[in-house]
């Protein structure tokens, strides 16, 4: 997840909004932030949504 959170920061200048997402579990938040560095998109510009519920 290190990674992860580097990369991000490196793409967007900022820092990933860990506290927006408290309630996923780690694997989910990794997927968001993958999600976020292959659309080239920061976190909250749109809808970013991993959940298999479909449901946040």
């Amino acid at each position: 997840m290190l990674k992860l959170l580097l990369a991000y920061i490196n793409a967007f200048g900022a820092d990933f909004p860990i506290t927006k997402v408290k309630d996923r579990n780690e694997y989910e938040i990794c997927r968001i932030i993958q999600a976020c560095l292959e659309t080239n998109t920061a976190y909250g510009a749109t809808s970013t949504t991993t959940s298999s519920t479909g449901t946040r």
